[in-house]
């Protein structure tokens, strides 16, 4: 008995000092990781969405097509089993999330274009959101097919479907009410703001579910096993809010990047917490009331 506890007492030390070190290197590998995913997520949408417009247009086309090809050969590689095989999803989420903004920047005025509406008014406004939204998600979806992945990959499920409701609708009706209290809105007056209310609807509407499903539905599920639930969601919080970066529309363009990471993490965690993007998107709705108006005002639409 005294060599078996001297045995196991001598051996004790091994096993308390052994952990930490071994722990610490899984952790600063997820770091290392969360960071280069980061940094490539920030990069696609910063070509795809928040600078797009500076870029000339033969710019525009080259730096898409150059990530397709490179997203879609890495995809192709990553088959079977070796070192970048555990990759291969986030590959697709890359190319993807290149194809279906690029569908949205390049076709997105059909919808202005069919019903003959400037971005002078409600309608267009709402239009034009709506046919780049479509047109993304389309993109994303086919994507998606060719490359094997189905909804719910994309977090388009049923989850848990009373909660993600009941939770997004009351978000969405406390934004609501804080947008109808802003005093771009009650200087509007109730007989102007009425007609208006749909296509704000259809606006925010449109954008929400894009933005969930470009920036979160692609993302959460397929980082997650790399880096873990909260690096995740911080990841796609920090590319969201980085995405904003170039807004005209906020007076203190930090204070709206801080918000909008808040917001953004909130998001993930609705996604991830209800199996679903439809709580996420119904906040995000809301939350998208909170400027809407004003910028309908500012481009003259009210």
């Amino acid at each position: 008995m005294l060599e078996q506890f001297e045995t196991e007492d001598l051996w004790q030390p091994s096993l308390k000092t052994a952990p930490p070190s071994t722990k610490r290197q899984p952790r600063l590998a997820s770091f290392g990781l969360f960071v280069l995913l980061t940094l490539i997520g920030f990069l696609i949408f910063a070509v795809t969405m928040t600078f797009a417009s500076f870029l000339p247009m033969w710019g525009n086309y080259a730096v898409r097509a150059g990530f397709l090809v490179i997203f879609a050969g890495l995809w192709w590689v990553a088959r079977g089993e070796h070192r970048i095989s555990r990759f291969r999803p986030v590959f697709f989420a890359y190319f993807a999330a290149v194809l279906g903004p690029s569908l949205g920047f390049f076709f997105g005025d059909w919808g202005l274009r069919l019903f003959c509406l400037t971005t002078h008014t409600p309608a267009g406004v709402a239009v034009a959101k709506f046919s780049q939204a479509f047109l993304t998600i389309v993109g994303v979806l086919v994507a998606a097919r060719l490359c094997g992945e189905n909804l719910a990959s994309l977090y388009i499920r049923k989850g848990r479907l009373i909660l993600g409701l009941g939770v997004g609708l009351i978000c969405f009706a406390a934004c609501a009410v804080l947008a109808f209290q802003q005093p771009a809105v009650r200087d509007l007056g109730i007989v102007k703001l009425v007609p208006i209310v749909p296509w704000i609807l259809f606006f925010v509407a449109s954008n929400a579910l894009m933005e969930e499903l470009v920036f979160r539905g692609l993302f959460l599920g397929r980082y997650e096993p790399l880096v873990g639930k909260w690096l995740a969601i911080l990841s796609t919080a920090l590319t969201f809010a980085l995405a904003h970066m170039q807004v005209s529309y906020a007076p203190d363009i930090l204070a709206l990047l801080v918000v909008t990471f808040v917001l953004a993490i909130a998001w993930g965690w609705l996604m991830h917490k209800t199996g679903s993007l439809w709580a996420s998107a119904l906040f995000h709705a809301g939350a998208d009331l909170l400027i809407i108006v004003p910028i309908f005002k500012t481009l003259g639409a009210a």
